[in-house]
């Protein structure tokens, strides 16, 4: 029996896609050009299992972690986000009744975060009982290999290969993005 964690997003989650969103123990991709909304559709998985009640543990090489946040609040709540700060009574009522999952949101510099440090801070979170349903790492592609390559490929390829591994061991759904390479923008697919 194959346990989802849909994407709320009816055609990707569509039995001939995704069969029903992302699986425990899969790993989701996201890859685009810089700027058009990779970060925001990290946010968009997260959030959506947060509706349906799951944990979510947000990594983030990029934005502050408080950024982050206010991505969040403003998918969770119907807001813009340049008018989330401006909500907060909003915010919490929105929060207060509705029974959303709890999310854990963890900045690491970028380049500074491998895959130990992301099992640390797991083992961490789950000596205090709290066991994520889903991870959304924004984004594998800066993270830092564990192993050094003189081709940096090779040292994206480990970097994959463990996240895929953490996703199997914790039998848990992972999504994250990648950044695509310049001659993408003028490719058709």
């Amino acid at each position: 029996d194959r346990a989802t964690c849909p994407t709320g997003i009816k055609h990707l989650d569509e039995k001939t896609v995704l069969n029903g969103g992302l699986g425990r123990g899969e790993i989701g991709v996201v890859v685009a050009n810089t700027g058009v909304g990779k970060s925001h559709y990290l946010v968009a998985m997260g959030a959506e299992a947060l509706r349906r009640g799951k944990n979510v543990v947000h990594y983030t090489f990029e934005l502050t972690e408080t950024a982050v946040g206010i991505r969040y609040d403003s998918n969770l709540c119907n807001i813009p986000s340049s008018n989330v700060v401006d909500n907060k009574e909003t915010i919490l009522k929105t929060y207060e009744e509705n029974d959303f999952g709890n999310l854990i949101i963890k900045q690491y510099p970028t380049g500074a975060a491998s895959i130990i440090t992301i099992r640390n801070h797991l083992d961490k979170l789950m000596m205090k009982d709290f066991k994520p349903s889903l991870l959304v790492i924004d984004y594998a592609d800066i993270m830092r290999s564990t192993r050094t390559y003189d081709s940096l490929r090779h040292e994206l390829k480990l970097v994959y290969e463990e996240l895929r591994n953490l996703a199997m061991e914790m039998n848990i759904p992972i999504w994250t993005a990648s950044q695509a390479n310049r001659d993408s923008a003028k490719a058709e697919v």
